[in-house]
């Protein structure tokens, strides 16, 4: 366990190198070809991304369901380690479940790249693990734990969302697991 904690940042930077490959430029004979048939006004731009982190931001943050639609589309797909949302019940579900365990958490963009109509946003969360989650109470104590998100955009609204964090961080910052030292050696 030890060995795959440590291997964490390498599998995340791979991740993302690979995104970014995928992502190459486009030979300039090939873009007009490729410009019939992608309309290309579905490009995300910096300004237009932004805005849209912005409300995601405030949505994870206040965790209030009333702004699930400042950043999702009317339909979409979110899957994370925490479930898989294709409405808004469900992704209340999800925000009541971080919100009882992890009250006053804060978002933080640490970076993204677009592509297209996608981004690779970087991030992390952070705070007290005060609330409860699966039964096990919070200590209040802090943590930090990053993520990776991939989203898709139409009409600057997510329609997939793509969320991955490392669920086992929080617990053993918070004292919830115990790493358990490998004693055979």
């Amino acid at each position: 366990m030890k060995k795959l904690m440590k291997n964490m940042p390498y599998f995340i930077m791979a991740t993302s190198l690979i995104l970014l490959i995928s992502c190459k430029q486009t030979p300039k004979e090939d873009e007009d070809k490729v410009a019939e048939v992608v309309k290309m006004d579905n490009t995300l731009t910096d300004t237009q991304f932004n805005a849209l982190w912005e409300n995601v931001d405030a949505l994870w943050e206040k965790l209030d369901p009333a702004l699930i639609h400042t950043a999702y589309a009317d339909k979409f797909v979110r899957i994370s380690p925490g479930g898989t949302s294709t409405n808004d019940e469900e992704l209340t579900k999800e925000l009541n479940s971080v919100g009882v365990a992890f009250p006053g958490m804060k978002l933080n963009l640490k970076h993204y790249d677009l592509c297209d109509n996608m981004a690779s946003v970087h991030w992390s969360v952070s705070g007290n693990f005060s609330g409860e989650i699966a039964g096990l109470k919070g200590n209040g104590k802090p943590y930090e734990v990053i993520g990776i998100t991939v989203i898709f955009v139409e009409d600057g609204k997510i329609v997939k969302d793509d969320s991955y964090w490392d669920t086992y961080a929080v617990f053993a910052q918070t004292g919830g697991y115990k790493i358990v030292e490998d004693k055979t050696k």
